[in-house]
């Protein structure tokens, strides 16, 4: 009997030890012969290994280049473990954490809950307002902007997108949903209109009635689909046409709706699940064709640009010219906008942080000479920290108390 136990533990040990040695050993061992499934993740790039050299410098460069997560974005099997995991908490365990960058709500639908250090989901269900402080400094820039716009003869329009969890709160995790109807978006909007002369136009009413008819936001990616941006474009362009009235609003039945390639979004691409969960993406097509068309950019390229800019041409001269600082919600906005102005000129710029302002390139502003500029904001890339404030450089009315 003794005989029997003793074997039976050494069996297990042995099994145990070649279990732990053959997980130390598959990542390497795909290195060289990548039989592992190759999985599509959406994530930042660690950067790129510097070569060492005698010189110090390169020491540093590095090490800062594994300290900033390196090893842990080029560890073979990395994708699969992601997938698997995600595909644990998503479909069978239904615990994705609040912590987790995206979160899976009801019947499937992701959220995307982590943005930097900033958790849109927590600070969403916040029954705290935004700190006013915050929201007067926010607000005080873009009256600022206005003001110098105004200077040159130029109209000026902020435009606000909502998150998709302003629009789908029910689709949230019961303990996600916010705690009071009015959010902080309204908040910030309600501010702007108060003490200021800001023309802002806010799309969520529209996009929210919208939503009664049509979903309005695709399930697995984080931006609103054609029905959402057709919705904010109608209330966009009618913001416009009381300075524009050349500008001639296109209208829902011009269009036929199309849905094409089941595709997964981008949240469905950071959690690794883009073979597991795909949804067909919406096109609308104009009857009558589209008389905007693309040109390149050949002017200086500022560091704050996310990518290229582009313009837009329709060879009307009594439309407007106009210049359009953006996020990612623009892409869906731009073929129906595109046809309010002779020539449009679209920068995507990098997101605002805690201590810099999104940029605002007067010296392009300078250079076109447009008669309007658009500042589209999505609600998660406008709001102020939640808590702390901002801490903007050389402000120190800037800092919450």
């Amino acid at each position: 009997m003794q005989s029997n136990l003793t074997f039976a533990r050494r069996t297990v040990h042995f099994l145990s030890s070649l279990l732990f040695v053959t997980l130390l050993v598959l990542p390497t061992a795909d290195r060289f012969v990548r039989f592992a499934p190759q999985t599509l993740m959406m994530e930042r790039d660690a950067g790129k290994l510097v070569t060492l050299t005698g010189d110090p410098a390169t020491w540093i460069k590095w090490f800062d280049t594994l300290r900033r997560g390196y090893l842990e974005r080029h560890y073979n099997l990395r994708s699969l473990l992601i997938t698997w995991n995600s595909f644990l908490d998503t479909f069978v365990l239904a615990s994705t954490s609040a912590s987790s960058q995206v979160m899976a709500g009801k019947d499937h639908w992701l959220f995307l809950a982590q943005d930097g250090p900033r958790n849109i989901l927590e600070d969403a269900r916040s029954s705290d307002p935004l700190p006013e402080a915050s929201v007067d400094v926010l607000v005080r820039e873009l009256e600022r902007r206005r003001e110098w716009l105004e200077k040159r003869g130029i109209r000026y329009l902020v435009v606000v997108a909502p998150n998709k969890n302003t629009v789908y709160p029910e689709n949230l995790p019961e303990y996600l949903r916010p705690r009071k109807p009015e959010g902080h978006l309204q908040q910030l909007v309600n501010y702007a209109k108060a003490y200021t002369k800001l023309d802002i136009v806010d799309v969520t009413p529209g996009i929210l009635e919208q939503k009664m008819t049509d979903q309005v936001f695709y399930m697995t990616d984080s931006h609103w689909n054609a029905h959402g941006a057709f919705a904010a474009y109608r209330q966009i362009v009618a913001a416009l046409k009381k300075d524009f009235p050349a500008i001639v609003p296109l209208e829902r039945s011009q269009f036929s709706v199309e849905q094409y390639n089941w595709l997964p979004g981008d949240l469905a691409n950071m959690m690794g699940l883009a073979e597991h969960l795909k949804e067909d993406r919406i096109m609308y097509f104009n009857k009558d064709w589209f008389k905007a068309r693309g040109l390149s950019y050949d002017g200086p390229i500022d560091p704050h640009y996310f990518e290229y800019p582009q313009y837009s041409v329709t060879g009307n001269t009594k439309l407007p010219n106009a210049i359009v600082f953006h996020d990612s919600f623009w892409w869906e906005l731009l073929p129906f906008l595109a046809e309010s102005f002779d020539k449009g000129l679209y920068v995507w710029l990098l997101p605002q942080t805690n201590t810099e302002f999104r940029f605002f390139d007067t010296a392009l502003i300078e250079r076109e000479k447009p008669d309007v500029v658009i500042d589209e904001f999505t609600e998660r890339y406008i709001l102020p920290p939640l808590r702390g404030g901002f801490r903007l450089k050389n402000d120190v009315a800037a800092t919450a108390p």
